[in-house]
């Protein structure tokens, strides 16, 4: 079954131990909201194949557009079966980052309201598959992308071109 993967700021945060002595029932802490902010009322999901074999190429990708890797990159997989919602219907937007192969897998998950976003901050944090990336992994495929002409270089900005050594 695909996977939807939704970059998170810390996947420490999901699922804090200390946070459970105060909240209650099936609450979740506030925190977490940051890593569901809705541009333009829409949540930004990327689509992962079964096998997740193009999982490091998807995260390449969002990273291409970072300013440079600075730390591991921590994210969520959902099953597109929790997404099979009248709620949720995720719609085919192509990104536009500089590994442009990778771009058609990007979805968004429109008109979306903050009832909603709670909603699927709960169907991510009771069902979500919470992992990282390391850094060099990552770097290490960027530069593999490069290598093979993957990479539109005017999409990437210069501080992370210097990390990984490439010149334009």
């Amino acid at each position: 079954m695909p996977y939807f993967l939704r970059a998170i700021y810390s996947n420490i945060e999901w699922d804090n131990p200390d946070y459970r002595s105060w909240l209650q029932g099936n609450e979740l802490p506030s925190c977490i909201v940051r890593d569901l902010r809705a541009d333009d009322n829409a949540l930004s999901l990327w689509e992962i194949s079964d096998d997740q074999s193009n999982l490091l190429d998807i995260i390449a990708a969002f990273v291409s557009l970072s300013n440079g890797i600075k730390d591991d990159f921590d994210y969520a997989l959902l099953s597109v079966n929790y997404l099979n919602e009248i709620t949720f219907m995720p719609s085919r937007k192509p990104a536009i980052t500089a590994y442009t192969n990778f771009n058609h897998y990007h979805h968004d998950i429109p008109n979306l309201s903050i009832n909603q976003v709670v909603y699927f901050a709960y169907l991510l944090s009771r069902h979500g598959i919470f992992d990282r990336m390391g850094w060099k992994d990552i770097a290490n495929r960027l530069k593999e992308a490069h290598t093979r002409s993957h990479l539109d270089l005017t999409k990437m900005k210069k501080r992370l071109k210097r990390q990984l050594g490439i010149s334009e």
